[in-house]
């Protein structure tokens, strides 16, 4: 009755206006702005976020993807006018973004607010109706049920609906027949999504994640290499799909490299990180578990923190070590994606077998690299296939909503952000006009076919240059 209701809605035709559109980015604006507090004080309950990390990396997100939205949406909406070619002058050919109608819009537990709202700009901006349905209470309890409670005050339900509750949620939303699915989540899900997807051929966008390499070659600053590498690992407690999950450092600098990071961890989080206001928690007890296994197996690589305080959900931020990437490929750490403050450092000495190693695990969300030398950059880029990449820094890509953050294979399909928001949750349909006029119409391409016929056929389809095939952009119809 939920979806039924949605899909009247939106068979009004109502949320295809600029108008609507407008009004709905608005009301979610309003609700960032006045809801605020309430998110933030619900993000550190759930995952001892600072108000400040909580700020800037959920809330802020979700202000710039309104704003640059909202400034957009006419570009954005208006007709693209493309080229027609020779056989169809006279005619007019433009793309037409047609929202889908009604989303499924499934959010994350590690960046509740960022997960579930950042893609609600989009789906709004190009005309649909959706579901939201917030992560489960059982990671992100404050989060999901402040959430919930300030979409259902602030936007409309005519247009929009909220689902809370665990798993077992997931699958009768499934058996719906939905015009677009939006999922951010595990491999895992992720699967289950696309199969149930599959059922009714249903397109789908899946946020997904993976172990992300880092290369830190000889060149690299060890100062801003370690600065910001233990930055992007350790945010959120580890919990963050774009974090470097490994890193492989040149054997001439690893050592320095080593010891900068265990500086650089305790010169941000203190020698008492448990007691720091700028360090998280893992969100739940069962995954404090799965990282300790870890930690038990690869014990004899810790070579700083390593500690787990189960009761406070808390692991210490972690470095392992590891003398060379065969020794590492064995390890309990490079088994799975870790989504924790576990960060694994391997050193190597030539840059092929890192590149073979990489290209023969899943195709990750993010790849980085450190360093100065041009060539080796343009190497790496051109020699492995990632969701995205950044050459000096780590994670700061997401923040550029010019830049489309998706994954690639086993990391996601499809993409969002910026323009590429709108575009996710609208279908590119293709128009040609043609004028009402029987004296226009060149018989050429109707039987029966001639000698004549026969050979201007193809000499008018024949492939020519960009200049030419432009030209008839200039002889358009109205």
């Amino acid at each position: 009755e939920m979806v039924e209701a949605l899909e009247e809605s939106f068979r009004t035709g109502v949320t295809k206006t600029r108008e609507w559109r407008m009004k709905n980015l608005q009301d979610l604006q309003r609700l960032m702005i006045e809801g605020k507090e309430e998110l933030l004080q619900a993000l550190k309950q759930d995952l001892h976020k600072s108000e400040l990390e909580g700020y800037i990396t959920e809330n802020n997100l979700i202000e710039n993807e309104l704003q640059d939205a909202m400034d957009h949406l006419d570009q954005w909406m208006k007709p693209d006018r493309v080229s027609t070619d020779l056989l169809n002058i006279p005619a007019s050919s433009y793309i037409i973004p047609d929202p889908y109608g009604v989303a499924l819009i499934m959010g994350a537990w590690n960046y509740p607010v960022q997960l579930s709202i950042m893609p609600l700009v989009g789906c709004i901006a190009a005309g649909n109706c959706a579901v939201i349905k917030v992560p489960s209470p059982k990671y992100s309890p404050a989060s999901s049920e402040t959430m919930a409670r300030l979409l259902q005050k602030y936007m409309d339900p005519k247009f929009f609906r909220v689902v809370t509750g665990d798993r077992n949620m997931i699958a009768p939303l499934l058996e719906e027949r939905w015009d677009l699915i939006f999922c951010t989540g595990s491999h895992h899900l992720g699967k289950i999504v696309a199969t149930a997807a599959g059922r009714h051929l249903t397109p789908t966008v899946l946020e997904l994640g993976g172990q992300n390499p880092c290369i830190v070659e000889q060149s690299a600053s060890i100062e801003l290499a370690s600065k910001r590498i233990v930055w992007g690992s350790m945010m959120n407690s580890g919990q963050t799909c774009l974090r470097p999950e490994y890193v492989l450092v040149h054997e001439q600098i690893a050592d320095q490299f080593v010891a900068a990071v265990k500086q650089k961890v305790d010169q941000f989080y203190s020698k008492d990180p448990q007691s720091s206001e700028w360090f998280g928690r893992i969100a739940t007890p069962w995954a404090c578990d799965r990282i300790d296994s870890i930690l038990t197996q690869d014990k004899a690589h810790v070579v700083h923190g390593g500690v787990v305080v189960k009761e406070d959900k808390f692991v210490a931020p972690t470095i392992l070590y590891y003398e060379d990437l065969s020794t590492f490929a064995a390890s309990a750490a490079a088994k799975e994606e870790i989504f924790g403050p576990l960060m694994a450092v391997v050193k190597y000495s030539d840059l092929d077998p890192v590149l073979d190693y990489i290209n023969h695990n899943e195709k990750p969300l993010a790849l980085y690299l450190f360093g100065n030398d041009k060539a080796t950059r343009e190497y790496v880029l051109t020699h492995t296939s990632s969701g995205s990449a950044c050459i000096n820094d780590v994670v700061m890509q997401v923040v550029n909503g010019a830049l489309p953050f998706g994954g690639v294979g086993y990391s996601g399909m499809g993409c969002y952000h910026g323009r590429h928001s709108f575009n996710a949750f609208s279908h590119l349909k293709a128009v040609m006009v043609k004028p009402n006029l029987n004296i226009l119409d060149v018989p050429i391409r109707y039987p029966p076919y001639t000698a004549f016929k026969a050979a201007a056929l193809p000499a008018i389809q024949a492939p020519r240059p960009a200049w030419l095939s432009n030209m008839p952009r200039r002889m358009a119809v109205a």
